[in-house]
């Protein structure tokens, strides 16, 4: 075939596209120029070199040359993340939720909500802020005064709630001293050898992550709080210090000087405008700023969310397309979410698009002792730990599973029409709300595994111990730790005739004992609870506030 014709013996209109330009052969470069042509302009010409034999070492760059290769660096990496806002901007939601759950960090958690309906309805996440070093240079990690001890622990632990239309969040702290029951499990190490099985025992919410990552950290918070966990996301610190930077810093307060030399933080009294490293020392800061504990921590951190969130959300942030591009950024590298969360991500933050400082509000975790003495398993002398209100705490945790509003609502002028008394039995914890564990109390062979089947199918989450924990017992009875009252009120309309026990030992969990009497499980139908008690008292009302209400002013 000649060259240039097509198989009809025409003229490929496209082959003079790709013929050698005139001259090239011969080197001449003044021939004329057949190529791609805009409106009569050539296209500029390309010399390509031949191989000129062994590859010799480079030479070293001029600074000149070095700054220029740096700018190029930079400049791809910022057309790298612009096209990521173009996609977010320009109607690609499609190739925008493909880059983020791609960019993001996945993490498998064990014991979380299925996920398998996307981002809709009533969820709570938990948000762990983590002092992970790895990935970090040493001076990194000087300069965020990070320590130096070995291993992973949780700093910072948040649950989050969103309310089922998305038009709400509510965040708990759990302060990371917080006395707990920790479950058993197999060890990563940190406290007896590995793989070695750890009996349940009490003892600080922080070590639950240093003895079993996020697994053990979930189980710890759903077992304590009662409130099913459906999500996780973790922060890095240093991540934390990028977000802080992309935004160009935010706005805090302290009503002091401050020179504390733990964290590295030194602010003046007032309003300061931080960066992120000064930031991340304002939310860990303990020893020297007013309220100088765990609990003054949490104060300042949600003093800090609140303002991040507000930069965050600010029209100069989310109208500056290279601002929230590095934003995003740093913020899908700051995070690991669990693998449903990943792909439901995109969705979720489109829904939410339209909150407000004024929709986030923080819930105070009520105590009964922040300074309460105990010795636990790793040490002779009392260690400092902090104690819940286990009935108040239960209230707030209630209204959380029931997807409740925390705040108190005004009680209207207009009398209310007279109704009948309340039945104080009924139950108002759903059993998707309850973790039981279900033991053989009477010897028949695997008549807990049944008893544990029977209450699965009408929707209580089930753990059946193996073997048999006593012998004899004839009817079957229900064991509750001090704050499991209302699950154990779910539990005995379950289970007619079932005996009810306090047993104080258990702590945070609750049981079935059970007994030859065992007859299966029934439905049972829960009341939704009243959104104030009225047998409240003033003084015993949820201490809660708005984001709004906690930015630096």
């Amino acid at each position: 075939m000649a060259d240039g014709q097509d198989a009809e013996g025409g003229k490929d209109p496209l082959e003079h596209y790709f013929r050698p330009r005139p001259g090239a052969a011969s080197g001449d470069g003044d021939g004329e120029v057949e190529g791609v042509k805009v409106d009569g302009v050539p296209a500029p010409r390309v010399t390509v070199q031949a191989p000129r034999g062994p590859r010799r070492p480079a030479a070293a760059l001029s600074p000149r040359a070095a700054l220029n290769a740096r700018r190029q660096r930079r400049f791809l990496m910022f057309t790298g993340t612009m096209s990521a806002f173009v996609l977010l901007t320009s109607g690609g939601a499609w190739a925008f939720q493909n880059y983020v759950t791609g960019a993001i960090d996945k993490v498998s958690v064990g014991g979380l909500g299925n996920g398998k309906d996307g981002p809709k309805g009533a969820m709570t996440i938990l948000v762990a802020g983590v002092d992970r070093r790895e990935g970090l240079t040493p001076e990194q990690q000087r300069a965020a005064h990070l320590g130096h001890e070995a291993g992973e622990r949780s700093d910072t632990m948040i649950l989050l709630h969103v309310s089922r239309d998305h038009d709400r969040v509510t965040m708990v702290s759990l302060p990371r001293d917080s006395l707990v029951t920790i479950p058993a499990h197999r060890s990563n190490g940190a406290e007896a050898p590995k793989g070695q099985l750890v009996p349940s025992r009490q003892g600080k919410l922080t070590w639950a992550y240093q003895f079993g990552g996020p697994d053990l950290t979930v189980d710890t918070i759903k077992r304590s709080t009662g409130v099913s966990i459906d999500h996780y996301v973790e922060v890095n610190f240093y991540g934390f210090v990028n977000m802080v930077d992309a935004l160009g810093g935010v706005d805090v307060c302290s009503e002091q000087a401050v020179d504390d030399p733990k964290s590295g933080l030194r602010l003046p009294a007032g309003k300061s405008h931080v960066d992120g490293l000064k930031a991340l020392a304002f939310a860990r800061a303990r020893y020297t700023l007013t309220g100088g504990t765990d609990l003054g921590r949490i104060d300042r951190q949600q003093q800090f969310m609140a303002s991040m969130m507000k930069q965050a959300l600010s029209s100069r942030t989310l109208s500056d397309p290279v601002k929230s591009t590095r934003f995003l950024n740093a913020a899908l590298k700051s995070l690991r979410v669990d693998k449903d969360l990943a792909r439901d991500l995109p969705k979720l933050a489109d829904q939410m698009k339209g909150l407000s400082t004024d929709n986030l509000t923080f819930a105070k975790l009520p105590l009964a002792d922040p300074g309460h003495n105990v010795v636990l398993w790793n040490s002779g002398s009392p260690q400092s730990t902090v104690l819940w209100d286990q009935e108040r705490a239960g209230d707030l945790f209630s209204k959380i599973r029931h997807d409740e509003p925390v705040t108190q609502k005004k009680k209207e002028e207009s009398p209310a029409p007279a109704k009948s008394p309340d039945d104080p039995n009924a139950p108002t914890v759903a059993p998707a709300d309850i973790s039981v564990r279900v033991l053989n109390a009477i010897g028949t062979r695997g008549l807990a595994t049944k008893a544990g089947k029977d209450l699965r199918e009408v929707g209580f989450n089930v753990t059946v111990v193996p073997g048999v924990a006593r012998r004899g017992l004839q009817t079957t009875q229900i064991q509750y730790g001090g704050s499991r009252e209302d699950s154990a009120k779910t539990l005995a309309a379950a289970i007619p005739g079932a005996k009810v026990k306090k047993v104080a030992s258990l702590g945070d969990r609750i049981q079935v004992l059970v007994g030859a009497d065992w007859d299966g499980a029934q439905k049972v139908k829960v009341k939704k609870k009243k959104e104030q008690d009225s047998s409240t008292a003033p003084g015993q009302e949820l201490e809660t506030g708005t984001a709004t209400q906690k930015l630096c002013t």
